[in-house]
């Protein structure tokens, strides 16, 4: 590639990068929060990308895009995806995402659940009143558009709780924006397509998002990932996060993740995945595997039972079920 060339894509990857750097910077003074409105929103979805880890943002081609970052959804593919875990005896988080190719990229449009059922309610003098069911529901929509080696991506939320519980009124609110962009370069030759090596990625979450009189803060993450091609794929991946909330505990986090990925039979691929999430205070690692046929894939991943994400201890567990066409 000559080097007038080479200054031209970068010169439009620059160009796409700028504003959304520039936004960030806008919004980022007047993002901290002290109350996290929905913690849940965290815990990503897909149990591919739990298994690295959460080292997503590079990486996510495929419908939990709508999630870690909606510039993969630039790359125009069709695909459906239902994940769940059960982070106790009593709470589960569940996901459902559906995109569609539109032009140069592809829409996206998910349902992300949390909930915790069975909670005892008492009254004011501490007679036991029954039991109720709380929810926690966003509903994003998402697009993201192809620019060559770069992708560009914009995600928009509402929120809902639901309490069970009467007397107590359900809230709704704007779950924020989330902006992001993907690039890919250093391509080599697999058969007969050149196929990127290195990913990159940034995006910024839920900005001006808030429920009721609480606030969601803004989450920025920057990550980086990188494809070794030796007969079958192996991927590295890392993420940094910072969450703009004013908090005791460190709000700045790395995670780091790795998948070998076996091609078999009639384009059969098994993979092996694993990854770690720290920050000061709280390490978890994460492991893995997945199964794809033919476009449907399978996937599971776990999580060390050192701590969990929402006020728990215990071991927990992640399934995905995927279809991409």
């Amino acid at each position: 590639m000559s080097i007038t060339k080479q200054l031209a894509r970068w010169g439009t990857l620059l160009c796409g990068l700028i504003p959304v750097l520039f936004l960030i910077l806008a919004v980022s003074p007047v993002s901290f929060a002290g109350v996290n409105a929905m913690p849940h929103l965290k815990l990503g979805a897909g149990a591919r990308s739990i298994g690295l880890g959460g080292a997503f943002t590079a990486i996510a081609d495929d419908a939990t895009a709508t999630v870690w970052n909606p510039a993969g959804l630039g790359a125009g593919q069709d695909s459906l995806n239902f994940s769940t875990q059960r982070l106790s005896l009593d709470r589960t988080h569940n996901f459902f995402a559906v995109t569609k190719s539109v032009g140069s990229g592809a829409l996206g449009l998910a349902v992300t659940n949390a909930g915790v059922s069975g909670i005892a309610q008492y009254d004011a003098n501490e007679r036991y009143g029954g039991e109720f069911n709380y929810s926690a529901n966003a509903y994003s929509l998402s697009y993201g558009h192809g620019l060559g080696n770069f992708n560009i991506g914009l995600s928009a939320r509402m929120l809902m709780d639901n309490f069970g519980a009467e007397g107590v009124e359900n809230q709704s609110g704007f779950g924020g924006v989330d902006v992001g962009l993907m690039g890919h370069a250093l391509a080599i030759d697999a058969g007969e397509e050149q196929v990127p090596t290195f990913h990159y990625g940034i995006v910024a979450k839920y900005l001006g998002a808030s429920l009721g009189d609480d606030t969601v803060p803004m989450v920025i993450n920057v990550g980086v990932a990188y494809d070794l091609y030796m007969g079958n794929v192996v991927t590295f991946a890392a993420d940094l996060e910072q969450e703009m909330v004013t908090l005791d505990e460190s709000t700045t986090g790395i995670r780091l993740g790795a998948e070998y990925t076996i091609v078999t039979y009639k384009s059969t691929q098994f993979a092996l995945r694993g990854g770690v999430r720290a920050t000061r205070d709280v390490q978890n690692l994460f492991g893995g595997f997945g199964v794809n046929i033919g476009g449907l894939q399978i996937d599971y991943a776990i999580q060390d039972g050192m701590a969990s994400e929402i006020n728990g201890v215990g071991t927990t567990h992640f399934a995905s079920l995927s279809y991409s066409f």
